[in-house]
């Protein structure tokens, strides 16, 4: 496994493939989260290093074609962040009895991976988070359910989707894998520490809603906005 930082994604495939469970996601001084091994526990298999993105990169690639889409329900395109496809596409594997997974917030704010099985479920699921999540075990509940043979999608940024392909070491025919063009992604540090200043400058007020992509004042013109119990943004 990697002992450089530089050489890291911290997409967790080396911590959900690990036979003896002595990897474990960490966050480091600044907040990113990071494999630490206990030494003492690891039974040397090498299956971390086998499914690591980073040491095994994929050929370089070129799309075999390009197309520009968005959802024709206006409601929907407004409460997403750009035009509305990953409901679209989430709709249909749901559709079909399958699971979706994507990055929701949890009761702290923090990001996570989660997954739905119903359309109301992709409500949470829906609008980008501009933060590093937390993928934990997800990995293992889409090969459990490939395996069951229901559709699946999952959603991520290049390295996260990377990091699922070499865990499940081969295609499926039920999994759609659908990354978003990320140019990297915050500390959840940072994020946490903004959170609580706005939080304190907000009276202490409990936080019920986050946008990173409001619209209200326009498609043009469009910013985060965060809303908080005794009603004020």
């Amino acid at each position: 496994m990697n002992k450089s930082k530089q050489q890291c994604c911290g997409c967790s495939a080396c911590q959900q493939t690990c036979p003896s469970g002595c990897i474990q996601m960490r966050q480091d001084s600044e907040g990113f989260l990071y494999p630490h091994i206990t030494s003492k526990d690891c039974i040397s298999c090498g299956k971390c290093i086998q499914v690591c993105p980073c040491l095994h990169q994929d050929g370089r690639r070129f799309p075999v074609n390009v197309y520009a889409a968005a959802s024709p329900d206006m409601a929907l395109r407004k409460a997403s962040s750009s035009g509305g496809l990953f409901t679209m596409l989430a709709k249909r594997i749901i559709e079909s009895g399958g699971a979706v997974f994507g990055v929701q917030f949890d009761n702290a704010w923090k990001a996570v991976h989660g997954y739905a099985e119903t359309e109301d479920g992709l409500s949470r699921l829906r609008g980008s988070k501009y933060v590093q999540s937390e993928v934990n075990d997800s990995f293992s509940n889409v090969r459990s359910m490939l395996m069951d043979g229901r559709p699946v999608l999952f959603s991520g940024t290049p390295c996260q989707v990377a990091g699922l392909g070499k865990f499940l070491g081969k295609d499926y025919d039920n999994l759609l894998k659908v990354d978003i063009a990320c140019y990297g992604v915050p500390s959840p540090m940072v994020w946490a520490r903004y959170l609580k200043e706005v939080q304190d400058n907000a009276g202490g007020s409990r936080i019920t809603g986050i946008s990173f992509r409001d619209k209200s004042g326009g498609w043009k013109d469009y910013g985060m906005k965060i809303w908080f119990e005794d009603g004020s943004l």
